[in-house]
Order: C-alpha cells, then structure tokens, then sequence
C-alpha cells in the first residue's frame, strides 16, 4: 500500500521563462475555446505553476475595461479548486512585492504587452 506522501502530487509556483511560452499560448487557446480577437488578453505572463513537472497553469497580467491593472490565471482544467485557490493567494502575495512598472504602469504594460504579442506567433 503506498503512504500518503508517495502518492501526492507535487505542485511548484514559478516565474515565467521564455521557454514556457508554447505551452502557455496552448494552455490560452484553450480557455478561448476559440482563437481570441483580441490577443491582448493573452496579457503579460509572470507566474506560472507546474504539477509533476508539467505546466497547467499561469498567471498573466492584463488590462481591464477601466484601464487598470489585474491578473488572470488560465488553466488546462487538471487544477482542482483547492489547487486554485492556493495558486491565487500565492499570486497576491507574489504581486505586493513586486515593484517593476509593469506591475504598477497601465501604460508601460499596454506597451510591453503589445510588443510581446507580436513577438509570439500564435
């Protein structure tokens, strides 16, 4: 019989590289069902998590209707509730301390976000 701890599966939070990217892009056309129009809700990805060492979810900084700053989570569906929720809270506390101007500058983030849009080839 295998113990409890052998057989939990183990979930990190981490930045974003470069290298995520496809399997970021993949895990957003997911959630858009169908490819977005606006590209821009693909937002600027910061954080990401990984269970048994395969991405499912990540965080993505976007713009709202009223031009203010606000984090999206996308996931593959496999993040139970209770894995979402955690996810979310680590989220908030990452974004306290974090002080670069996409974090803080509606405007910077609209920029870099566009020019990163462009740079992916969705």
């Amino acid at each position: 019989m295998e113990s409890k701890a052998a057989t939990q599966k183990k979930t990190i939070f981490r930045e974003v590289y470069v290298f995520d990217m496809e399997i970021l892009q993949n895990i957003f056309v997911q959630n858009t069902r169908e490819k977005a129009k606006d590209k821009m809700l693909f937002g600027m990805p910061f954080l990401l998590c990984e269970k048994d060492n395969q991405i499912n979810s990540f965080a993505s900084l976007i713009l709202n209707q009223n031009n203010e700053i606000e984090f999206r989570i996308y996931d593959n569906g496999s993040l139970t509730n209770e894995e979402k929720a955690v996810f979310n809270d680590y989220i908030k506390d990452f974004l306290k301390n974090k002080r670069g101007a996409n974090f803080n500058n509606a405007v910077q983030l609209k920029h870099s976000t566009k020019h990163f849009i462009h740079c992916l080839d969705f």
